[in-house]
């Protein structure tokens, strides 16, 4: 297969400053939302979601999930904690376990900083023309799928190169 992509260095750079860009314009859009940590919230109101029950989960499922070690998940929740953005609660059938789960107030700074980015991203959608959005939003999931299926041929001839000794 001959390379499509000549200049590769191009491509990394174009990536990394999207990413950098994206990055510093997301911190100033959430600086309007004081000690909100958008990302710990969202991050584990989504675990929640997917490995919780009823609007708790396990701190130790919660590092599992992550791929965190438990003392950086702990901090993570102390942190938290004090500004009383989640709750811990000791499992009522078993009290060596703890259960975490997102107060109200924790609910409130997640949905404001979900605001915050939604204006940004309006702000930096809107500086397009309506074609220009309907390309990006088509190429979007275009590439993703290119990646993911490059990305399942290079696990599967990792797989095949381990099995082959």
């Amino acid at each position: 297969m001959q390379p499509v992509i000549t200049d590769l260095a191009g491509l990394f750079h174009y990536i990394f400053r999207l990413h950098d860009e994206t990055k510093r314009g997301m911190s100033a859009a959430l600086s309007s939302c004081p000690k909100c940590h958008f990302a710990m919230l969202e991050t584990l109101s989504t675990l929640i979601a997917k490995h919780g029950h009823e609007g708790t989960i396990y701190v130790s499922q919660l590092a599992e999930a992550s791929r965190q070690a438990m003392p950086v998940i702990s901090r993570g929740l102390r942190t938290l904690e004090q500004e009383g953005l989640i709750e811990r609660i000791t499992d009522p059938n078993d009290r060596r376990k703890t259960l975490v789960r997102i107060t109200p107030q924790g609910r409130a700074a997640s949905a404001a900083g979900e605001e915050a980015l939604v204006r940004y991203f309006s702000g930096i959608a809107h500086r397009l023309t309506p074609e220009q959005r309907q390309q990006f939003f088509e190429l979007k999931d275009i590439l993703l799928a290119a990646i993911e299926a490059e990305n399942a041929e290079q696990n599967q001839k990792l797989k095949g190169d381990n099995q082959n000794g």
